[in-house]
């Protein structure tokens, strides 16, 4: 089933009513609700935690404590960070091709543009990439899920697109079709078409991670330790309410005071004239240390193996002992592990983004054969942490036996910088080749200078 048919079918034929009906439907309205819900546990640091209420004794109000843990921004940083920080996503395959679409990813900040995706994909499962012409730039926008309204027939595959934003109490809509793109907005009162644009690129592209119970959404990770993470907060905010307690603990006086004076809510060394048979204490709950380490610490070891975290990336109590890449390696297995999977789902992205980018370089007059395109492939290099020494052994042993180029070491060894390496690089050899002709040359004079003697 196309647009148009959809259209026939689930709104007679109104495409002003298709557009705020598929906005408005209550499906598409739950998931960006639960995309919000994340914005706003993120952004405006809004935790469950924030609802617990005070206390009242002896009818005054009293403030509790509402610890806030901000593990999942790290955990979400760490993730991003891991896989595209340090390392954008290279690409390898036949050379022509490659030297076009490198051209193309560096005048349109590609390597920026991943890493937004990556970003949004593991904040909200799910991300959006629009692939377009500029001027004689080709670039990508990226579009915020929670404006996101993907539209898919009985057969899941993507019919329409429709981008919805409010903005000073006017609903503006981008709707995306395979062939144009509608711009529209309520501002006269009633939905109007303000422009229309060709589209030369079709659908905006969807990534998205695996989701059990609908295909055509991502799922949100941070859904998995969500709850370990209120649990923390919670068992923390609590805590610190029942240590106080258990150090000031709670005055009780028994019998009569002599002298008309309460006890001041603050200070230290005062006193009290009691009664002969009258009595002063200070009533405490018992607070046992162990047990809220081992809770706490059972929670927060439950957080790194579910967000699949190095333990000691959060200062944990993990000792290392030997510093070899394999025993690194063994700490960092659920990571690469993680990592592997988001970038399986930005390959399936990225595959749609070339198929898009090789049609607008078609339409410049530059083409690639089936056979040289269907070579490319993209290459990703998780932020390991390495030792500098073995790998400088490493590409020794490998320049012994020509089995590396210079280029390649350049690509391996961090703390060189790549372009100005191989700019330096050129240079040099060119001055060699200028020295030897030079030499060579005045050799040739002095031959003939013999002879011209002889």
């Amino acid at each position: 089933m196309d647009l148009q048919q959809y259209v026939v079918s689930h709104y007679d034929g109104d495409f002003s009513r298709f557009i705020t009906g598929e906005v408005g439907s209550i499906e598409q309205q739950q998931h960006i609700q639960e995309l919000v819900s994340i914005k706003e546990y993120l952004g405006k640091n809004k935790h469950p935690i924030k609802n617990r209420p005070n206390e009242t004794f002896n009818g005054q109000e009293i403030k509790t404590e509402k610890v806030i843990l901000n593990y999942a921004k790290t955990i979400i940083k760490f993730s991003v960070n891991f896989l595209l920080g340090r390392n954008p996503v290279s690409l390898s395959g036949s050379e022509n091709v490659i030297d076009e679409l490198n051209k193309v990813y560096k005048l349109g900040k590609y390597h920026k543009t991943d890493y937004k995706l990556l970003n949004d994909l593991i904040r909200y499962g799910e991300a959006f990439e629009f692939v377009h012409a500029k001027g004689d730039k080709i670039q990508s926008t990226v579009i915020d899920p929670a404006e996101s309204y993907p539209v898919y027939n009985h057969e899941n595959e993507m019919i329409a697109f429709i981008q919805y934003y409010h903005v000073d109490y006017v609903d503006y809509y981008n709707v995306f079709t395979d062939e144009i793109v509608y711009s529209l907005d309520n501002s006269g009162g009633d939905l109007q078409l303000k422009e229309q644009k060709l589209n030369l690129t079709g659908m905006p592209i969807h990534y998205k991670t695996e989701n059990e119970v609908d295909e055509n959404r991502g799922y949100a990770e941070i859904n998995d330790y969500i709850d370990i993470l209120n649990s923390m907060e919670s068992l923390l905010s609590k805590a610190i309410d029942g240590y106080y307690r258990h150090i000031m603990g709670t005055p009780i006086v028994v019998g009569q005071t002599l002298t008309d004076v309460s006890l001041p809510k603050h200070g230290n060394g005062v006193g009290i004239n009691l009664d002969d048979d009258g009595e002063f204490y200070y009533a405490t709950n018992p607070f046992s240390h162990d047990s809220f380490k081992e809770l706490y610490g059972t929670l927060r070891n439950a957080l790194m193996d579910i967000s699949q975290l190095p333990n000691v990336v959060l200062n944990g109590s993990t000792q290392i002992s030997n510093v070899a890449e394999v025993a690194v390696e063994s700490m960092y297995t659920l990571a690469l592990i993680k990592a592997n999977m988001n970038s399986k789902y930005l390959e399936d992205g990225f595959e749609q983004r070339l198929d898009k980018v090789r049609g607008l370089l078609a339409m410049k007059g530059i083409s690639f054969t089936d056979e040289d395109y269907h070579t490319v492939r993209f290459v990703f290099s998780p932020s390991m942490p390495k030792s500098d020494k073995e790998i400088v052994e490493t590409i020794v042993k490998l320049k012994e036996i020509d089995g590396i180029s210079v280029e390649s070491v350049l690509d391996n060894v961090s703390f060189i910088d790549k372009v100005q390496e191989m700019e330096r690089l050129v240079k040099e050899n060119s001055g060699k080749v200028k020295d030897a002709n030079s030499n060579d040359s005045d050799l040739y004079s002095d031959d003939n200078n013999t002879n011209n003697d002889e």
